[in-house]
């Protein structure tokens, strides 16, 4: 059945990525990731590209903000399975800096937990909009990167990202670095990181 709705959501083309992505950051499995989907469709309609990372941003999002509302509702027995160590220290990144850690871990390449952060973010409290802001900044900046090479390479962009996947890591981390320097930056006075 999910490989029927998912042929369904290919086919609907840019509503279908909202959807595949919604689905994917509720944490209901999809097969094929909004990642390739945005690759395929900038390669096809590369003329739609802001349309295709505004529409994957924007389901990632609203699915995000579904798994936030379960880590508030229950997300601490969630978390019970992790370490306290590992949930004192998710929980001291949130409190410090809710809007660049949130940023930062859905920037982040697999295999890294982002689910696990957003549904922290839920379970310690970090306030909704400042959540949502995280998570809509940083889709909106690896969407972006992700139809680029979509755009520019066709059809070989997902053998671009699969040879240079260190690379594409890096990239990541180090645009999320600048975005916390410039917000950093954009506080003179104060020497906590935004997000307080």
């Amino acid at each position: 059945m999910l490989q029927s709705l998912q042929k369904y959501l290919l086919l609907l083309g840019i509503p279908g990525l909202l959807a595949i992505s919604f689905f994917d950051s509720a944490a209901l499995p999809i097969l094929m990731g909004p990642d390739a989907v945005v690759l395929l469709l900038a390669w096809q309609q590369p003329m739609q590209i802001l349309i295709i990372i505004l529409a994957a941003a924007l389901g990632s999002t609203l699915g995000s903000l579904v798994l936030y509302r379960v880590g508030r509702a229950g997300g601490e027995v969630a978390l019970s399975r992790f370490s306290a160590e590992k949930r004192a220290w998710v929980k001291e990144r949130l409190d410090r800096n809710a809007f660049t850690a949130v940023l930062a871990a859905v920037m982040a390449p697999p295999p890294f937990p982002t689910k696990l952060v957003i549904l922290a973010a839920g379970a310690f409290r970090v306030r909704p909009i400042r959540f949502a802001n995280g998570v809509l900044a940083g889709r909106l900046l690896r969407y972006s990167l992700l139809a680029y090479l979509g755009a520019r390479f066709g059809d070989r962009a997902a053998d671009v990202v699969r040879e240079h996947y260190p690379a594409f890591g890096l990239l990541l981390i180090a645009i999320v670095i600048v975005v916390i320097l410039i917000c950093w930056l954009r506080r003179p006075g104060d020497a906590t990181l935004p997000g307080n």
